[in-house]
C-alpha cells in the first residue's frame, strides 16, 4: 500500500509546483479579456472600465477583445480552450449553454461552462423601451396594446440565449402576450433601430439605452430589476405593475478564466478585482453604468448567484 500512493504524491508535489511557477513573475504580458458582445453595448462598455482600472493595479496592459455571437458559447469556448496561464479571461455570467438550452430546449444538450471563477463583480438591471410613436406612457399601455394585437409589437434584444433575450421571454409569459422577436448584434443598434421606427420595442442593458432616453429619443417603461435604477430614478419597476408582480431579473457580470486556472493567479486577480471594488474612483464608474456591486466579490458569491439565477430563470419560463 505504500507504494502505491507514491506515485500519487508525487503528482501533487509536481502540480503544486507547477501553479507556484506559472504565477511566479505575471503577469508578464498583455492580459485579454474577452467580451461575447459587440463594442458599444452595456457589457463591453463595463469590460473596458475594468481593462482600464485592472491594468493600472497590476501594472500590465489589459485589453478587450470582442468576439460577439451565439449567446455568448463562442466566446466562452474560446477562453475554454485557451491556455490556463492567466492571460486570457472572460466576463462572462457562467449559464452561456445552461441559457441557450432555455431559450431552445433541445433534448441531450446539456453542456455547461468549464471556466473557473475568478470574482464576482456586480448585478445591472436592464430595461424596456418603445419608440416614441407609440405614445406608450406606462407598462399597461404596452400589454393593452400587445394583447389586443397578439403577435403584431416587435421586440428586440441580443441574439437567443442572452440574458436580454430571456428576459425577453419572461416578459411576454408574466404579462400574457406574445411579441415578435427580432434579434440583433448590439445595443446600439437596437437603440437605432427604435429611434429610427423599425421596430417597436427593446430590452437593453441601461447604458446601451440610458442617452437616447435622457434625450427623449426613446421612451423607458420600465426596469426588470425589483429596485428602481439610481440612474434612471423615475422610470418604474416592472414588478410594480400586478401583471409583472414579482418580476426580477438582471445582467450579472463576473470574471472568469480558463479551466484548472493555478491557485496563485486566481487569488491574484481576485484579489486586485476586490481592491477596485473599495475604490471610489471605480466605484463611481460602475454606479454611472447602473451596476450594483457585488456584495464581497468572491468567486463563491458568484457560483451561489449563478445558481440562484439559473434557478429562476428556469421558474419564470415553466421550465423547471
Amino acid at each position: 500500500m505504500r507504494v502505491s500512493f507514491r506515485p500519487t504524491l508525487l503528482s501533487l508535489v509536481t502540480a503544486c509546483a507547477v501553479c507556484v511557477a506559472s504565477a511566479q513573475g505575471y503577469p508578464a504580458r498583455t492580459v485579454i479579456i474577452t467580451v461575447a458582445y459587440a463594442a458599444g453595448g452595456g457589457t463591453d462598455s463595463f469590460a473596458r472600465v475594468l481593462a482600464e482600472s485592472l491594468g493600472h493595479r497590476i501594472k500590465q496592459a489589459v485589453i478587450v477583445d470582442n468576439v460577439p455571437g451565439a449567446g455568448g458559447t463562442i466566446a466562452v469556448t474560446k477562453v475554454s480552450n485557451a491556455p490556463a496561464d492567466g492571460y486570457a479571461l472572460a466576463i462572462s455570467n457562467g449559464l452561456e449553454f445552461e441559457m441557450q438550452q432555455m431559450a431552445e430546449p433541445m433534448p441531450g444538450k446539456n453542456r455547461t461552462s468549464t471556466l473557473t471563477p475568478i470574482a464576482l463583480l456586480g448585478t445591472q438591471p436592464m430595461v424596456l423601451v418603445a419608440r416614441n410613436g407609440l405614445n406608450f406612457k406606462t407598462v399597461d399601455d404596452f400589454v393593452k396594446a400587445a394583447r389586443a394585437e397578439p403577435g403584431k409589437l416587435s421586440l428586440a434584444t441580443s441574439g437567443q440565449g442572452t440574458s436580454l433575450f430571456l428576459a425577453g421571454s419572461m416578459i411576454e409569459k408574466s404579462g400574457g402576450v406574445e411579441l415578435l422577436r427580432v434579434p440583433y448584434k448590439s445595443g446600439p443598434q437596437i437603440v437605432t433601430d427604435i429611434m429610427a421606427g423599425n421596430v417597436d420595442l427593446g430590452v437593453l442593458a441601461i447604458p446601451s439605452a440610458l442617452a437616447a432616453v435622457q434625450s427623449g429619443k426613446i421612451t423607458a417603461l420600465a426596469v426588470t430589476d425589483m429596485q428602481r435604477s439610481s440612474v434612471m430614478p423615475n422610470v418604474p419597476s416592472l414588478s410594480d405593475y400586478p401583471a409583472f408582480k414579482g418580476f426580477d431579473t438582471k445582467v450579472w457580470y463576473a470574471l472568469q478564466g480558463p479551466p484548472n486556472l493555478p491557485q496563485p493567479i486566481v487569488t491574484l486577480i481576485g484579489d486586485n478585482v476586490r481592491a477596485l471594488m473599495k475604490d471610489e474612483a471605480f466605484l463611481a464608474k460602475m454606479h454611472a453604468q447602473a451596476i450594483t456591486p457585488a456584495r464581497t466579490g468572491t468567486a463563491s458569491e458568484f457560483v451561489d448567484l449563478r445558481a440562484t439565477q439559473h434557478a429562476a430563470f428556469k421558474k419564470a419560463l415553466g421550465q423547471n
